[in-house]
């Protein structure tokens, strides 16, 4: 499954300071065709009786590279009286009507709906896993928000590693060394489809007095101190700090997706 607008838009939002409140509940919808990235472009199943059926997501966890959830239990939708078409593609709604698709996902082989042949889901068909430079405890924000967690809005800072603060990096030191405040702009869709937020500042660190280190990753943490981090993306080309040479970042340099 992929993420739409409303989560992406939202998500990033949280790095302006704005919080994203999670739905109550989460509904599984059936489509006839793609719903599109924006999740209002495709056309819902329709038949006598047919609603979104409640989903309930696992924690996250370890999969196909990165994290994700699944449904926990079988998910039977109402039984048709006549034949209702050919399911392509599923939705997962934050609303049983209307409302806004948080995730999409095209079906490995089309669902043909005959008369009295309820469509069903078992436990684990319905997987939603997120890669990429998030970090896990963001993909993991990210995944409990099918889970009824808001995340709550942040200022980012940028911090400089010698390695992932995931593994057996550790954050640079020394004299003048602090975590810079970044500024995001609005989200905005690129031509693949996806949407990006990027630092609409220049920021700068303080020039060091003393050696820092080798610069290898940088990481966007949420507090300016301690707090936990956000996004994490290695350098093509380690950086030695040395005394007096100030770490600058350029505008737009620093861009955040979901993948």
């Amino acid at each position: 499954m992929y993420a739409c607008d409303y989560l992406e838009n939202g998500i990033l939002n949280a790095l302006r300071g704005v919080t994203f409140a999670a739905p109550a509940k989460c509904y599984l919808a059936l489509y006839l065709n793609d719903p599109g990235e924006s999740g209002t472009a495709g056309t819902e199943v329709s038949y006598t009786g047919y609603k979104r059926m409640e989903i309930d997501f696992s924690a996250p966890a370890d999969s196909n590279g990165g994290i994700g959830v699944q449904n926990l239990t079988d998910i039977t939708f109402p039984t048709p009286v006549s034949a209702a078409g050919t399911i392509t593609h599923i939705g997962v709604m934050d609303s049983l009507t209307g409302g806004n698709m948080l995730a999409r996902g095209e079906l490995v082989e089309p669902l043909i709906i005959g008369a009295e042949e309820p469509p069903v889901f078992l436990a684990g068909d319905v997987l939603f896993y997120l890669t990429g430079n998030l970090s896990k405890a963001w993909k993991t924000k990210v995944l409990n928000i099918l889970r009824g967690n808001s995340i709550q809005g942040i200022t980012p800072y940028f911090s400089l590693w010698n390695g992932s603060p995931e593994s057996s990096g550790s954050e640079l030191s020394g004299d003048n060394y602090q975590r810079v405040p970044l500024t995001f702009g609005a989200p905005t869709e690129q031509t693949s489809g996806q949407i990006i937020a990027r630092n609409s500042q220049a920021a700068a660190f303080p020039r060091p007095s003393t050696a820092w280190g080798t610069w290898t990753y940088s990481a966007l943490y949420s507090a300016e101190t301690s707090g936990e981090p956000v996004y994490i993306k290695p350098l093509t080309e380690s950086v030695e700090l040395k005394r007096g040479y100030m770490p600058t970042i350029a505008e737009g340099a620093v861009e955040v997706g979901i993948n």
